[in-house]
Parts: structure tokens; sequence; C-alpha cells
């Protein structure tokens, strides 16, 4: 489950400074014996993500979690574009796309009383599930330059996440992206209440 998940996380740290983005840091694991790989090592990157990993330890629903405990690989659509064009070649042939490597933020297991289902989970604003809509052509070039890179954070985060799809329910899983929506329903005071860093 998490062999290169340990890899990841001593390269890709949190970034704990006061002008980060994001709430990010280390989530204190009570139950540890429901992680699944090193519990000094769980890492989240957002406020959402530290009420998720509260849930998770603490839901007598939840059997076991991890956080960024694997990768897979997925086609870049946008890895390439300024060589396709260069060169007149198709952006949407895959020999076109470079390969990349997506880390998928949890895995849970979840008593569903006569049986254990396995989830793994994304957690990305609801807006980010929207496909972007291209500006007026007098628009500012701040706008122009917004929207070229909102489409290639859509197009790539729906090729992660076919990817992903693809590769839980080969193992017998299901994927899931949760927004701020599915949050508040799931986890309730735990994602109303602020993550103490």
């Amino acid at each position: 489950m998490n062999s290169n998940s340990g890899a990841y996380k001593s390269w890709h740290k949190p970034n704990q400074s006061e002008n980060a983005r994001t709430m990010q840091g280390y989530y204190n694991v009570t139950n540890k014996d429901k992680y699944i790989g090193d519990f000094t090592q769980v890492i989240y990157r957002s406020s959402w993500e530290c009420s998720f990993l509260r849930w998770c330890d603490m839901s007598p629903s939840v059997v076991r979690f991890s956080s960024e405990p694997l990768s897979i690989p997925y086609k870049d659509p946008t890895g390439k574009l300024e060589e396709c064009f260069k060169y007149h070649l198709n952006p949407n042939d895959i020999r076109n796309q470079p390969t990349k490597n997506y880390h998928i933020d949890f895995y849970v297991e979840v008593n569903k009383t006569d049986h254990i289902e396995k989830w793994f989970i994304e957690i990305k604003p609801q807006n980010k599930l929207k496909k972007p809509i291209p500006p007026a052509k007098d628009a500012s070039m701040k706008l122009q330059k917004r929207f070229v890179k909102d489409a290639k954070e859509y197009l790539m985060n729906e090729s992660k996440w076919k990817a992903m799809n693809e590769y839980a329910t080969k193992v017998g899983a299901k994927f899931f992206i949760f927004t701020e929506n599915e949050l508040s329903r799931l986890l309730g005071k735990f994602f109303l209440e602020k993550p103490s860093k």
C-alpha cells in the first residue's frame, strides 16, 4: 500500500510557514493502531484535510486509514502543449503526453456492518470540479492567463481522476472526490471545528 509513500513525503514536506497558502502540517494520530504506515508522517495540506484526518482517527466506523498512501501513473494532457504546437503534433495523442505520478490524498477502510468498504479519497474545493469558462475575446491579459491556468489544471485533474478510478476498480475499492459539501455532511462537527496547528 505505502511502498512509495515514505519517499514522497520525505521530499514533499508540508509548508508550515506563516505565508503558506493553506494550513499544512503533521497530524498527531490518537488511535495509532488504526493508521496504516508511519504515524509520525501523517501529513495534511489544508484545514479540510486535517478535519478529515480527525474524523478518520475518531470515527468508530473507520477501521483503518492512511494519508498519501500511494501514487499511480497518469498521462498529463498539458505537459507538452508547447512542443505539440511548435512541431504540429496532436496533443490528444497519448504518445505526446508525459507520464506523471498522482499522489492520492487518503485511503480509508470503512465498516459497513456486513462488509468493509475500501475508499480512495481526493479532497478538492467544489469550484475545481467545474469546467472553466473561456473569457471574452477582449478580456484582460490577467483573465486570459487565469483561464489558461485553470483549464490546464482541470484537464490534468480529469486525467488523474480517471487513472485513479480505474486503479480503485481494479483493486476492489471506490474512488471519491470530497468537496466542502461532502465534507460538511460527512464530518459534521469535525469539519466545523477549527483545526489546531
